[in-house]
């Protein structure tokens, strides 16, 4: 009999223990925009490995014609303005994007965005948030 309370306490603690740790439904957050944000280092790889799935060549940097055929094929789903956006990752003008340019790129957009300059990016922080 020992060994049946001893065993319900147990189940009975183990279960109250795992509900309260769980997330109240409807509070959930959606993949990388958690409570605590997003880093600069996340930020950056996230920006980079995004934009360098347009390198159909894999040379290590984006060409122009790269970047239109990668934007083109996806209507809607990227910058309202692909030239310009190009236009301004290409610092140097060589008519190739590189992943120093895009961490450059988005290092100046992470600042923008960090309104209260905490190093963390919020839900709230993010211009989508906001509709």
């Amino acid at each position: 009999m020992t060994k049946a309370i001893a065993y319900l306490t147990l189940c009975t603690l183990l279960a109250v223990t795992s509900a309260s740790a769980q997330t109240p439904a409807g509070t959930d957050t959606p993949k990388g925009a958690g409570a605590a944000g997003v880093d600069l280092a996340t930020f950056l790889a996230r920006h980079r490995t995004r934009i360098m799935r347009a390198d159909a060549n894999h040379d290590g940097r984006v060409s122009r014609a790269e970047w239109a055929a990668w934007w083109d094929a996806r209507p809607g789903k990227g910058p309202y303005d692909p030239a310009g956006r190009f236009r301004a990752i290409d610092a140097d003008g060589d008519g190739f994007v590189t992943a120093e340019e895009i961490d450059a790129t988005s290092t100046k957009r992470f600042a923008r965005l960090d309104a209260d300059h905490d190093g963390r990016v919020v839900r709230a922080e993010r211009p989508c948030s906001a509709k």
